[in-house]
């Protein structure tokens, strides 16, 4: 059974994680790489001590197997920003009850978006929350994403 262990947005096992997750995306969508051959999440120090905002590990087997990262808006609605699990620990159930424990540990409405890239995840997505409304929402940059919501 996973645990969400929650982590301060500069907590160097989440660094680590997330160099495994832009290192994903990186075969999908352009990914920047700094000079110091690190990706760099956008945004990522403006989570520090805010309310609105959660970092969590996703540790089973005494080991961090992945993360969330979650933010609150104005109305009250928790949005997953992101989600991973490595790929040694998927299909194996993890990820769907690390999801649901991150629903469980913040009751009320919830959204997220899936890019067309990521065929995989919105499989994931629709298996974990069959009940959820789908919805076409196109970005800024003219890429039609998938508008999950629940509650």
């Amino acid at each position: 059974m996973p645990t969400l262990v929650p982590v301060a947005h500069d907590d160097p096992r989440l660094d680590r994680l997330l160099q495994l997750y832009m290192h994903e995306w990186s075969a999908l969508v352009p990914t920047p790489i700094d000079a110091d051959a690190r990706y760099r999440y956008p945004d990522l120090p403006a989570w520090g001590d805010r309310d609105d905002h959660a970092a969590y590990l996703i540790v089973a087997d005494a080991a961090p197997q992945g993360f969330a990262l979650i933010a609150r808006d104005a109305a009250g609605t928790w949005h997953v920003e992101e989600f991973f699990v490595i790929a040694g620990a998927r299909r194996r159930g993890l990820g769907d009850r690390a999801a649901q424990a991150l629903f469980a540990a913040h009751p009320g409405g919830w959204t997220w978006t899936v890019r067309p890239e990521n065929p995989a995840a919105l499989a994931f997505w629709r298996r974990v929350a069959p009940t959820a409304t789908v919805t076409p929402e196109p970005g800024d940059d003219g890429i039609v994403r998938t508008r999950m919501r629940l509650g």
